[in-house]
C-alpha cells in the first residue's frame, strides 16, 4: 500500500466549506484595502496566496476555475486590463497543482520558497503583459511582493490548519 501524500488525499477529510470561503473572502478584502505609496507596489497578493494554499491542499474543491473567477474580480476591482489577474492566477494555480505532490512533502518553510517562486513568476507574467501593452515599468519595488508573500506562507498554513485540526480531533473523540 502506497502511503505517499498523493494517496493519503483519499483518506483525509475535506476542509470545511465555510473555512475555504471565509479565508478567500478575507483575502479578497485585504487585496481591496486602499494601499498607497510604497505599500501599493510591495504588498503581496493575498487572494492569490490563499488560492494557492487551497489549490495545493484542497485539490478537489479549488482549481483553475476559481482562479479565473477571482482573477476577473480583481481585474474589475483594480480597473486593469480584463483578464490580466485571471491569466496570472490560472498560471500560478496550474504550477502549484503541477508541483503539488512535491510541495506537500516539504516543510512549511521549504514550501514558502516554492510559493515565492510561483508568486514571482505570476508577477513577471503581469509585468510583461503590461509592458507589451506599452505601459511604463512600475519599478523594482514590485519584487518585494513575492518575497512578502513567501514570508506569509507559514502564517497562512498555520491559520488554515488550526480549524481543520480541531474538527478532525473532535470527530476522533466522538
Amino acid at each position: 500500500m502506497d502511503l505517499s501524500p498523493a494517496s493519503r488525499d483519499a483518506l483525509s477529510l475535506p476542509a470545511p466549506k465555510r473555512l475555504v470561503v471565509g479565508s478567500l473572502a478575507i483575502a479578497l478584502l485585504l487585496n481591496l484595502l486602499p494601499w498607497g505609496g510604497w505599500a501599493l507596489r510591495a504588498h503581496p497578493d493575498f487572494l492569490l496566496l490563499v488560492l494557492l494554499y487551497w489549490a495545493a491542499h484542497e485539490v478537489r474543491s479549488i482549481g483553475q476555475g476559481w482562479g479565473f473567477f477571482f482573477g476577473l474580480m480583481m481585474d474589475v476591482a483594480n480597473s486593469v486590463l480584463l483578464g490580466q489577474h485571471a491569466l496570472t492566477y490560472v498560471v500560478a494555480i496550474f504550477l502549484v497543482q503541477l508541483l503539488r505532490v512535491r510541495i506537500l512533502q516539504l516543510t512549511v518553510f521549504e514550501q514558502a520558497l516554492h510559493i515565492g517562486v510561483v508568486l514571482l513568476l505570476s508577477l513577471v507574467i503581469s509585468v510583461l503583459l503590461n509592458l507589451s501593452l506599452g505601459r511604463d515599468f512600475p519599478g523594482w519595488g514590485l519584487l518585494f511582493a513575492p518575497f512578502f508573500g513567501a514570508l506569509l506562507w507559514p502564517l497562512v498554513t498555520w491559520l488554515a490548519k488550526r480549524p481543520m485540526f480541531r474538527r478532525r480531533l473532535g470527530q476522533l473523540v466522538r
